[in-house]
């Protein structure tokens, strides 16, 4: 055996021995502001704000900058998180975003209390809407102060039973919409669609601080 077979034989075998990556610790987008932010998702969502920290340099480039780091906890001990850096924001990055783009789905266990929570949001002057029936789930939605959509969805009864039904064929779904879009996605992105690992030909790394840590805040 080479060395070159050998080393990749050992990172193959380093790669199996590594375990599932188990939950999302935090989702992280930018805000308007953070009392704003904390009034939608703890006085209406009933998230209550964790953390507040607050920095005034850049983790890992040293950029000097006001921002604060917000944290809500949810039900499993998990967080949706906020910058509120307002130095370098403008309002056209807070504009609705189509839900394709960007949306956060949170689960509730009965129809009673999704439509318990379509009640207590519009009461609190965000427009929800639904019920809508996916199959698999059903969703209300509405928008937070920052333009990102929120979903608070409920299993369908048949729901296990359409997963596994879903993952039986992905692989045959997958290929037949690769085919049907190659098409459309090559006129539109070029090379880029071939790429799996980053480009960094271009990147500018100058401002990076030679001696930053391993790790850095979240």
């Amino acid at each position: 055996m080479t060395a070159t077979t050998h080393s990749s034989a050992s990172q193959n075998h380093q790669a199996m021995a590594l375990k599932p990556l188990k939950h999302i610790h935090h989702m992280a987008f930018r805000c308007r502001d953070a009392a704003q932010t904390r009034w939608f998702y703890e006085e209406v969502l009933g998230l209550p704000l964790t953390m507040a920290m607050v920095f005034d340099e850049e983790p890992g480039s040293g950029r000097k900058v006001d921002y604060m780091h917000l944290f809500f906890q949810m039900g499993d001990g998990n967080f949706i998180a906020f910058f509120d850096a307002p130095d370098d924001a403008d309002e056209m990055m807070f504009r609705p975003k189509h839900g394709f783009d960007v949306h956060l789905a949170f689960e509730v266990d009965t129809e009673e209390e999704l439509k318990a929570w379509r009640r207590r949001i519009n009461k609190s002057g965000r427009p929800c809407f639904g019920p809508i029936d996916h199959e698999f789930i059903h969703s209300i939605y509405m928008y937070d102060p920052n333009g990102i959509q929120v979903e608070i969805t409920i299993k369908d009864k048949q729901y296990d039973a359409i997963v596994e039904a879903d993952k039986a064929q992905v692989d045959d779904v997958m290929k037949a919409w690769t085919e049907k879009t190659r098409a459309r996605k090559q006129a539109r992105f070029g090379d880029a669609l071939d790429m799996r690992g980053l480009d960094t030909s271009k990147a500018d790394f100058s401002k990076v601080k030679a001696d930053a840590p391993t790790h850095s805040k979240a």
